[in-house]
């Protein structure tokens, strides 16, 4: 184990776990608003770009085999502008998961996930569970990313699960952030059978 999964992995004697998410997009996706939403049940209309990096906690607990199990979610929000795209490889060292979405109201930004997935293909983050979001699912109305195209985009990225969230109603948001901290701690029990 690297010293950075230390410093974010950490196993403590009363089971509890935690585990450093990152939270990538292009900008003004929602990725902080869905944060906000998780951590604080809060929705701020108003749109503040991220600079550099914001970081969330949020504790929560999973039942997984009848078993609670108490996790810690370090959440790295990312900033989506390119000049921020040299410091990634510092905010993705020691990454246990990730978030990588779009806005279902404009398709560029679903096409720029491709992007991103190279991204994270260049500093060696494929293996990480991953799970593929589209927010702003309430305006139905503006609605342009098409079902088949998601589920072509997922094939093309080798991303098996997908959630469509709402920051502004909640819609899905729980289930997102508990989905990705869920892939993780399996990944992690499966090595831990297979290295035996």
């Amino acid at each position: 184990m690297s010293e950075s999964d230390e410093i974010y992995v950490q196993q403590r004697d009363e089971g509890e776990i935690t585990y450093k998410i990152i939270v990538i997009g292009d900008p003004a996706i929602g990725k902080t608003s869905l944060i906000r939403k998780y951590v604080k049940y809060q929705f701020e209309k108003d749109y503040i770009p991220t600079v550099g990096v914001s970081i969330s906690k949020q504790p929560i607990e999973l039942n997984i085999g009848g078993k609670q199990i108490k996790i810690n979610l370090m959440l790295w929000d990312l900033a989506g502008q390119p000049q921020f795209f040299l410091l990634h490889k510092v905010y993705f060292n020691g990454a246990n998961g990730v978030l990588l979405g779009f806005d279902l109201t404009r398709t560029h930004t679903y096409s720029n996930t491709k992007e991103w997935h190279k991204e994270l293909v260049k500093n060696g983050l494929t293996a990480l569970p991953m799970v593929y979001f589209g927010n702003k699912s309430d305006l139905k109305d503006e609605r342009k990313v098409a079902q088949p195209h998601i589920e072509y985009m997922q094939e093309q990225l080798g991303i098996p699960d997908y959630v469509e969230t709402s920051a502004l109603s909640g819609d899905n948001v729980d289930r997102l952030f508990e989905l990705i901290a869920r892939r993780i701690y399996e990944k992690r029990q499966n090595e831990k059978i297979t290295s035996k």
